[in-house]
């Protein structure tokens, strides 16, 4: 007997979607899935290619790259006003310009502007003490780009403030494993194992 998913085609719409007789909470995982192939789907019609041209520079989109570069300043510009709320939302306007690019172009572009604006938004949110907010952007930051020492040592900033001691250890650590000279992280770290000898009545 064969087993066949519950998924549903909208010849109109030319998009997927799960059958209605069953629940949702059953195919959360078949659902992102689908979510992600329409979303494929989507970009491949409105590319008019039947096959989507090979990710090169030469086909990378520069109107969008020229006004991701410009929103970037912008928000930069209100960093070095102190206008951190406005220098967050600047941040986030160009990560959305960043991530509604065509998905067939080059990654390798679209996750470097991704990674600037991420760190310049986490660093907007910690100068505003809003420090899940710039939790969650490193988080996604070690995730996407593990190998550079300043993402975690982000992160154990906020894990920190967050009074996740242990896990601020941790993240000094991991981002020493890529840069074992780091003296910021050092200090850090020195600055954690103190706290964490306090909050265990060793000092």
């Amino acid at each position: 007997m064969t087993d066949y998913l519950p998924i549903v085609y909208d010849t109109n719409a030319k998009t997927l979607s799960l059958s209605e007789d069953v629940k949702l909470s059953d195919y959360k995982d078949l659902n992102l899935e689908i979510t992600q192939l329409n979303t494929l789907i989507k970009d491949l019609i409105n590319s008019n290619y039947d096959v989507p041209p090979p990710p090169t520079k030469e086909s990378y989109t520069k109107n969008l790259s020229m006004m991701i570069k410009k929103m970037h300043a912008s928000a930069v510009a209100s960093m070095r006003a102190k206008k951190f709320s406005e220098a967050a939302k600047q941040f986030t306007v160009a990560l959305g310009l960043s991530t509604a690019r065509f998905k067939f172009e080059s990654f390798q572009g679209t996750i470097t502007e991704v990674m600037i604006n991420l760190a310049g938004r986490a660093d907007a949110n910690m100068m505003m003490g809003q420090w899940l907010d710039a939790y969650l952007d490193c988080d996604l930051m070690c995730t996407l780009a593990a190998n550079v020492p300043e993402n975690h040592l982000r992160k154990g900033i906020c894990n920190v403030k967050l009074g996740n001691l242990q896990e601020a250890k941790s993240d000094y650590e991991r981002g020493l494993c890529f840069g074992a000279d780091h003296p910021r992280l050092l200090g850090e770290l020195a600055n954690v194992n103190k706290l964490i000898a306090e909050e265990n009545g060793e000092l």
